[in-house]
């Protein structure tokens, strides 16, 4: 059968000796702790075979969410390569080859850092030609957010986020008043904090929530129109400043998840629901805007503490 190769790549300094961050990625009982797929379903069951930083090392998962499959560690280059064999087995059987590639850094200060790059090589079938540049922006964006986890694992020993799944629910009609923003997701962090430092100190009546409104959300090139937004439940009757727009969100039903932790790994959560969908066959509702709501702020809560509920509307 004719195929269409596919290949992709992703980088992030971390802040360590590249030594440090050469083993950890070399030993498959760290993956875990920062795999972008196990925190998607903490419970999967995964194991480890073999030793680590040695041909033949490799790890297995089993997952109902995530799906079923093998990695082997298959070349090693001291500190400059680790190569891998990657088996998936379900929900469809596909093979391909993946890498890490290693770069020291010596800053002005003398301290050594790690540029870590991880690329993927693969082919589809040609009949799924269409699905290419899809596929390749939904690993690249599994990619970005398991390198952000690396980083922070190899750096403190911890990655400060946590995703639960919830039930279905049925939510009451509301009204949000909030700014445009148009950014793209590499950039979204350094817009919506001043965005909402400005709403909370506008003067404007206590809200029931604070929450993003997603108008527009372009997966691929990753540019996104929003709202940062407060939410009441009646319609609000007082004057708000002019740059501010209005909107109504009718009764809907809802896939949601609460993501706990640092805004800084949030996509873990949107991963997290939509991967919850296919699995569980819920088909979304595109004539309702999804929405996250921030069920605690940054002004008075710890950082490890946040919380953050993202809903998709469902049928």
């Amino acid at each position: 059968m004719f195929s269409i190769s596919f290949q992709l790549n992703r980088s992030i300094v971390v802040n360590k000796p590249v030594e440090q961050v050469f083993s950890t990625l070399a030993d498959f009982t760290s993956w875990p702790a920062w795999s972008p797929w196990i925190i998607q379903e903490p419970d999967c069951p995964v194991s480890s075979l073999g030793e680590p930083e040695s041909i033949g090392h490799q790890q297995e998962w089993n997952g109902k969410r995530i799906g079923s499959g093998r990695i082997v560690l298959s070349e090693i280059v001291s500190n400059q390569k680790l190569g891998y064999d990657l088996y998936f087995l379900a929900p469809w059987k596909s093979q391909c080859t993946t890498q890490f590639e290693f770069t020291a850094i010596t800053d002005k200060d003398g301290n050594e850092t790690t540029e870590v790059t991880w690329l993927m090589q693969g082919t589809l079938p040609f009949f799924l030609f269409f699905m290419k540049k899809m596929m390749v922006a939904m690993v690249g964006s599994d990619y970005e957010r398991g390198l952000k986890m690396f980083k922070e694992y190899a750096e403190t020993g911890q990655v400060n986020s946590s995703v639960e799944i919830n039930d279905t629910q049925l939510k009451t009609r509301f009204y949000y008043v909030g700014y445009p923003v148009n950014c793209n997701l590499s950039e979204i962090s350094n817009v919506i904090r001043p965005t909402f430092e400005k709403l909370e100190s506008s003067d404007i009546p206590k809200p029931d929530m604070y929450l993003t409104v997603i108008n527009k959300f372009d997966f691929i090139s990753k540019d996104a129109n929003m709202v940062a937004a407060v939410a009441y439940k009646s319609k609000p009757d007082f004057n708000f400043d002019q740059e501010m727009v209005e909107g109504e969100m009718p009764p809907h039903k809802t896939q949601s998840v609460t993501h706990t932790g640092s805004y800084y790994h949030l996509a873990n959560g949107w991963a997290t629901v939509m991967n919850y969908l296919r699995f569980a066959k819920q088909k979304q509702n595109k004539k309702v805007k999804e929405y996250e709501v921030y069920l605690n702020m940054p002004s008075d809560t710890e950082e490890s503490e946040l919380k953050t509920e993202i809903f998709i509307p469902i049928k």
